[in-house]
């Protein structure tokens, strides 16, 4: 395989959103590392008419702005993994 062909270069691959070198493989239902890979590689093509996550800036950016921060050498990816233990991880306030 292609070091191109890994998981975080792939359009069903979903980064944490807090700790974006894990993420969530839709197609093969479980978390990756983003250096994995399997034979469902399929690259990512930005579309104008949706919305994408940008872990550098964590912010869900639409088409264009998208292809911009891409071109600028942002990582964009079609979604974010919101893990739903997250809760764990919040410390309460007094």
């Amino acid at each position: 395989m292609s070091k191109s062909n890994i998981c975080s270069n792939c359009a069903s691959w979903r980064p944490h959103v807090q700790y974006p070198f894990i993420g969530l493989c839709i197609k093969l239902g479980k978390l990756t590392v983003d250096d994995d890979s399997c034979e469902f590689f399929e690259e990512i093509k930005l579309k104008n008419n949706e919305f994408y996550w940008v872990p550098d800036i964590k912010s869900r950016v639409f088409g264009e702005e998208a292809r911009i921060l891409n071109y600028k050498g942002y990582r964009v990816y079609v979604g974010a993994y919101v893990d739903p233990d997250v809760r764990e991880e919040i410390y309460g306030a007094f």
